[in-house]
């Protein structure tokens, strides 16, 4: 038999179904599909505005950046609360673009630290301006192919700063030099952002995100799927997504009805003829 590790994701997986494909998640093999789930919440409540459907080839990172595009840019600024698995610096990027502030639980790959977000740099003479502490390395190197930062600084400079275990400074025999690209000093400068008092509740927030697929599971059995096939797959999806919706939309009118009902006021007036007439006053 072939090795799992030869498989390629996109393999027949079943017969019955040529469309599902194969993906490893979180150590976690999987067939089939994936789906990505938009909700807009506000005061008011929630409810899903979109969601899309895919083989379970494709990322969250490419569902994120498909989601940015769809939404466009924004007159006012709106936030997307996502996983961290939606997280990248080219999607931060081109949520920014469009007024849009991207906040996900975590980074995924290799943690910077956050001191490194200090790092100033001149994007067009490629050249790192100054360190952390404040030092100017006397000499800047920018390997072209890779987006790497070579600064050297005297060796002095670095041999006793505080911060050189965080910044990553590397002591050689007369000097000390750090590489770094570009893409390190914006992740850094997430994950400071990131650590402040307001985005901790916005992830706090980011929590609750998991209990529409919770909910999908649970009441609507979407692990066994009765149909086979990427289209009528979708669609029978798509049928759960409007259940959801639906029960959203009733429970809202039933929390406005009874809140109409508290605010009516019922007054009797008393009319020459001596018959009573009743007025209906709505309390705004």
């Amino acid at each position: 038999p072939v090795e799992k590790e030869k498989i390629s994701p996109d393999s027949l997986q079943n017969p019955s179904d040529p469309d599902a494909t194969y993906r490893k998640k979180a150590g976690k093999d999987h067939k089939g599909y994936v789906a990505n789930i938009v909700e807009t919440i506000d005061e008011k409540g929630s409810i899903i505005t979109s969601y899309d459907y895919d083989v379970n080839t494709h990322s969250d990172s490419s569902f994120c950046k498909e989601t940015i595009e769809k939404l466009g840019k924004q007159e006012k600024e709106i936030t997307i609360i996502a996983d961290g698995a939606y997280s990248s610096i080219e999607n931060i990027e081109l949520a920014d673009k469009n007024n849009i502030e991207l906040i996900t639980t975590a980074l995924i790959g290799k943690l910077p630290d956050e001191i490194q977000s200090e790092f100033e740099l001149d994007e067009t003479t490629h050249e790192i301006i100054k360190c952390p502490r404040g030092e100017k390395p006397y000499k800047t190197r920018y390997y072209e192919k890779t987006g790497v930062y070579r600064a050297s600084f005297n060796k002095k400079t670095c041999e006793h700063c505080p911060l050189r275990e965080k910044c990553g400074a590397k002591l050689q025999k007369k000097s000390a030099y750090v590489l770094i690209t570009a893409k390190t000093i914006q992740r850094a400068s997430y994950l400071k952002k990131m650590s402040t008092e307001k985005y901790s509740v916005l992830q706090k927030i980011r929590n609750g995100v998991e209990g529409i697929p919770s909910i999908l599971r649970r009441k609507y059995h979407v692990d066994v799927i009765p149909v086979r096939g990427l289209v009528r797959s979708k669609i029978w999806f798509s049928f759960k997504i409007g259940a959801i919706n639906a029960k959203k939309v009733l429970k809202m009118a039933a929390e406005m009805a009874a809140t109409l009902y508290k605010n009516i006021k019922i007054r009797f007036i008393l009319t020459k003829t001596g018959k009573n007439h009743v007025k209906l006053l709505l309390a705004a």
